[in-house]
C-alpha cells in the first residue's frame, strides 16, 4: 500500500467555476434548460446546485453544469455564464495532489471529452471562482482523532447561533466536526470550516454517504485507514478580498497559483474566527512563593508554551540542552516537568498526543 502524497499540504479540492459564453468554442445547449437563480451582487448560485444543473456521470464521480443568464461578470458588466462544478475526484488517482495547476489539466480534458463545453486551457483558467474550498490531509489515529475532535469542541466560541458554534457528529463511519453552515450570509466572520476523518468515508458504500466505490476503483493501492481532513470555503470575491491575500485578479488560475503561506492563512483564519486562543493561559494555578531560578524556568517555559506553541516535551529538551551531568540534567527535568504541571497544565484545554499538537500548529491554531 502506498501512502498519502503530500500531506499536510493546502490545495483546492472543489469550486464552481464560472465561463462567459461568447468565450466558449462549443457547449451542450442542453444547459438552456437548466437556469440558476443567482445573485446579482455576490455572483452566488442562491438555488441549489445539483437541482438546477445537468449530470454528467463518469466512474463513480459525476460533473455538474448549468448556465445562467444575464450574469453579473464586473461592475457594470452581464454576461450568459456556463456554471461549472469541479472537484477532487475528477482527478481520479490524484484524488489526494487536490486541484492544482497541473492537475486541472485532466479536468479541463475530460469536460471537453464529455461534451460539456470546448474552449482552450487558457480560456478554462481565466474563468472565475466562487465557493472555494481549501484543504489540508493528515494522518492521525482515531483514538487521537476523537481527542482532537473533543478538544476543538471544547474550545468553541460559545453561541447560540446556527451560524457559529459547533456541530460535533460521532457515528461509527462518519466522525468530525463542523462549524458555521455552507450558506452563511456571515462567511466574513464566520466561514464554514470542518475536521473529518477521510478513512471513514473511503469505508462506506455510496449509498449511505460515503466513497468506498472511489477509492476501491482509484485509490486501491493507497493506504487512507488514518487520513483526516481540515477543509474551509472562501466564499467570493468579496470573501478573497478580506483575507488580504495580496490577489489583484480572481481568477481560477490566480487561485491556483496561491502559494503555501496563503492557502495556511485561508485556513488558519477560519479556526481562529471559531476557536478560543489556544495559548496557555498565564493565570497560575497556584499561588505559592518560587524561588528565583524556579520563576526563572516558569518564565521560560510559559514563553515557550505560550508564545512559540511549543510542547511541553520540546519546550523541556530545549531548556535542558547543553547540561551534561546527568543527574543534574535529571534533576532540572523533573523540575520543569512540575512546574508545568502546578502552574501551566490544564490552565486551558491540554492534549495528550503531542501529534495533535503538531497539527494544530499546521493549521494556524493561535
Amino acid at each position: 500500500m502506498t501512502k498519502v502524497q503530500n500531506p499536510d499540504k493546502g490545495t483546492i479540492d472543489s469550486l464552481k467555476l464560472r465561463i462567459e459564453l461568447p468565450k466558449l468554442d462549443y457547449y451542450d445547449k442542453d444547459l438552456l434548460s437548466n437556469l440558476l437563480v443567482i445573485n446579482s451582487d455576490t455572483s452566488e448560485i442562491e438555488k441549489e446546485f445539483k437541482r438546477s444543473s445537468k449530470q454528467y456521470h463518469c466512474k463513480e464521480y459525476s460533473f455538474y453544469a448549468s448556465i445562467t443568464e444575464n450574469l453579473r461578470v464586473s461592475k457594470d458588466r452581464f454576461s450568459d455564464c456556463l456554471i461549472i462544478l469541479i472537484n477532487s475526484k475528477q482527478i481520479e488517482s490524484n484524488y489526494f495532489t487536490g486541484i492544482t495547476i497541473e492537475t486541472i489539466k485532466q479536468i479541463h480534458y475530460k469536460v471537453i471529452e464529455l461534451g460539456i463545453l470546448n474552449c482552450s486551457l487558457d480560456v478554462f483558467l481565466n474563468g472565475a471562482g466562487t465557493d472555494v474550498d481549501f484543504k489540508k490531509d493528515f494522518k492521525l489515529e482515531i483514538d487521537e482523532f476523537k481527542e482532537l475532535i473533543s478538544g476543538c469542541a471544547k474550545m468553541t466560541k460559545p453561541s447560540s447561533n446556527r451560524d457559529n458554534g459547533c456541530t460535533v457528529f460521532k457515528q461509527k463511519d462518519n466522525c468530525g466536526i463542523a462549524w458555521s453552515v455552507r450558506k452563511s450570509s456571515k462567511y466574513l466572520t464566520n466561514p464554514y470550516l470542518k475536521i473529518y476523518h477521510k478513512g471513514l468515508e473511503f469505508i462506506k458504500p455510496k449509498d449511505k454517504g460515503g466513497s468506498k466505490e472511489f477509492k476501491d476503483t482509484y485509490l486501491s493501492n493507497t493506504d487512507t485507514t488514518n487520513i483526516i481532513r481540515i477543509e474551509t470555503t472562501v466564499k467570493n470575491k468579496r470573501h478573497f478580498q478580506s483575507l488580504d491575500l495580496g490577489l489583484k485578479n480572481f481568477t481560477l488560475k490566480d487561485l491556483l497559483e496561491l502559494n503555501a503561506e496563503q492557502i495556511n492563512k485561508i485556513i488558519a483564519v477560519a479556526v481562529n474566527s471559531h476557536l478560543l486562543p489556544r495559548t496557555k493561559t498565564m493565570n497560575f494555578k497556584t499561588k505559592r512563593e518560587l524561588t528565583p531560578t524556579k520563576r526563572i524556568y516558569l518564565n521560560g517555559l510559559l514563553v515557550f508554551t505560550n508564545e512559540l506553541n511549543y510542547t511541553i516535551d520540546r519546550s523541556i529538551e530545549i531548556l535542558i540542552n547543553g547540561i551534561e551531568n546527568k543527574s543534574s540534567k535529571s534533576l532540572n527535568k523533573t523540575v520543569l516537568k512540575e512546574l508545568y504541571t502546578d502552574h501551566i497544565k490544564d490552565t486551558n484545554y491540554d492534549f495528550k498526543a503531542t501529534k495533535i499538537d503538531s497539527i494544530f500548529d499546521s493549521i494556524g491554531w493561535f
